[in-house]
């Protein structure tokens, strides 16, 4: 072979593939624990930045391919949708049936619900 002795004398010095291994190994487990303790919602980004707070050599796209080979999938969590807002100065209309659902005649008390399907068309009202 015709190899410089510098190259031949950096080989020597350079680190065993074992600890090599061994650090891959350990990247892995603390990008699966960080990646569960802030609810599997860290992309590669948010990831590798805290995987190079924490001393580990990682880039987005090594972050990204040891997230595909650990299979870790980001699920984001869905947005909390305020259905009511209880919390307004309007005037309230009082609770006159008081859910007293039993009458004794017909026409007597009259309720209504409003009813939505969502359809190709958008969202169709039924009254």
């Amino acid at each position: 072979m015709q190899e410089s002795t510098s190259a031949y004398y950096d080989w020597l010095k350079a680190p065993k593939d074992v600890d090599k291994e061994q650090q891959d190994r350990k990247m892995a487990e603390t990008a699966r624990q960080i990646f569960v303790d802030n609810k599997q919602c860290f992309g590669s980004r948010r990831l590798a930045d805290r995987l190079q707070k924490q001393g580990f050599a990682a880039g987005r796209f090594k972050t990204r391919r040891l997230m595909r080979d650990l299979r870790l999938q980001v699920r984001y969590p869905k947005r909390f949708k305020a259905t009511t807002d209880s919390n307004h100065n309007e005037a309230i209309s009082p609770n006159r049936l008081d859910r007293q659902f039993q009458v004794a005649k017909p026409n007597q008390v009259w309720t209504t619900d409003i009813t939505y399907v969502w359809t190709l068309q958008g969202w169709l009202y039924v009254y």
